[in-house]
């Protein structure tokens, strides 16, 4: 009788402790979804939605075409030497250069390339007849090849006034001379530092024609 109620109690003992064993994994289940539940709704809540936003690429600018250089036609063309006007070679031919190119303009003839120094230089002045931009000048020549020159610009028909803007040695018959950039002036001058050989045992150069280009 002993034994029975002694295996009774023990058989009592084993089944309450299952029951609240699993009892307690029940409930923090229970209370883990909730609280996991509640975290859901939490991040839900504090997200920030995302806004679209659109980015307008600007279209890139179109260069400005480059504006043509066009001929620009002098007023006059005089002969031009160390001290200005006073001093040019054959200043009765001078103006050939712009009216009659097939007889143009001869400096006199020098006893070496350098003007039997005599000179620094020789040359013609033209007047553009007012302020223009200046891009290139060009020379039709009726000399053998190694004529050496300067293209100088100024305001002002005076030795101190015209600045040294681009030189060139000739090899043929023609010969351009652009500048490194436009520039504006009322006055070219194209002023010889060299002279070719004439076939003659002396130095001159002959210039049929002379032409400015750029924006008037």
């Amino acid at each position: 009788m002993v034994v029975a109620l002694a295996v009774l109690a023990f058989a009592a003992f084993e089944f309450t402790g299952q029951v609240n064993g699993h009892a307690a994994p029940l409930t923090a289940g229970h209370a883990t979804g909730q609280q996991t539940a509640a975290r859901h709704a939490a991040a839900a809540t504090s997200t920030p939605q995302a806004v679209a936003t659109a980015t307008t690429t600007p279209p890139s600018p179109t260069p400005a075409a480059a504006t043509p250089e066009q001929a620009i036609v002098p007023v006059s063309a005089v002969a031009f030497g160390p001290d200005g006007t006073a001093d040019g070679d054959n200043p009765q031919l001078a103006g050939r250069v712009l009216t009659d190119p097939a007889m143009g303009w001869v400096t006199q003839w020098y006893a070496t390339p350098g003007f039997g120094d005599l000179k620094q230089g020789t040359g013609l002045l033209l007047d553009m007849g007012r302020t223009v931009t200046v891009a290139t000048v060009k020379l039709t020549l009726g000399s053998p090849p190694g004529t050496e020159l300067q293209v100088r610009l100024g305001t002002a028909p005076d030795p101190s006034a015209l600045s040294v803007v681009t030189s060139g040695t000739a090899t043929g018959d023609t010969l351009s001379l652009p500048l490194t950039a436009p520039a504006r002036a009322r006055y070219v001058l194209v002023w010889f530092t060299r002279l070719p050989p004439d076939g003659a045992g002396t130095y001159q150069v002959l210039v049929h024609q002379i032409t400015v280009q750029g924006q008037p």
